[in-house]
């Protein structure tokens, strides 16, 4: 199934799903035996669905999406979150996650998850980007500085905290502590450190 249509099928199959169980599932008595009443359809037809769409958790959607499901939690991502952080790459697509950390973790390791091999290969990546902490507008990973070990955690708890500016970073850090550090610097180490 096409990755750009998951979210659609999802909702689909529950509701098929849904429908199944509420109206198909009902018996009635016929020729003195008790028998489901439509139900044998839908009900395949739902856990088809459900399956077809499970493959495409935390994988990669267009460039354009503004739903999906990031690869290292598997939660459901919105683009316009806070916390957003995503990876585009050179085919158009892109991979979607909760929280700097996330992306972080994916990026440090990205064999570790379920993906395909092209969205493991970080030579695709066209930029990488996080949201700056205090305005929350969208900024160019390797251009921002990151605070981690704060006493501030993200939506998955500990993060790395994004700032646009060093000096902003640097503030941040004197109000609440941690380390400073940028992009490129970020190791595997440091990773499980701040999920530990």
């Amino acid at each position: 199934m096409d990755r750009v249509n998951s979210k659609s099928i999802d909702h689909l199959s529950f509701a098929i799903f849904h429908l199944s169980l509420s109206r198909g599932l009902q018996w009635q008595m016929k020729n003195g035996k008790w028998k489901m009443k439509n139900a044998s359809l839908l009900l395949v037809l739902a856990v088809c669905l459900f399956s077809c769409c499970a493959s495409s958790r935390g994988g990669a959607f267009p460039a354009a999406a503004a739903f999906g499901s990031c690869p290292v939690c598997h939660m459901r991502v919105k683009a316009a979150d806070d916390w957003t952080s995503e990876i585009y790459y050179r085919d158009g697509t892109k991979l979607m996650f909760e929280s700097p950390a996330d992306m972080m973790a994916f990026y440090t390791e990205p064999r570790r998850y379920d993906v395909d091999a092209s969205h493991k290969d970080l030579s695709r990546v066209e930029k990488v980007t996080v949201k700056d902490h205090q305005s929350r507008r969208v900024i160019d990973a390797g251009e921002a500085s990151f605070v981690y070990n704060s006493n501030v955690e993200g939506p998955m708890g500990p993060d790395f905290i994004p700032f646009g500016s060093s000096e902003a970073a640097e503030a941040f850090l004197a109000a609440n502590g941690g380390t400073l550090t940028s992009f490129g610097d970020v190791t595997g180490d440091m990773v499980r450190e701040v999920r530990k």
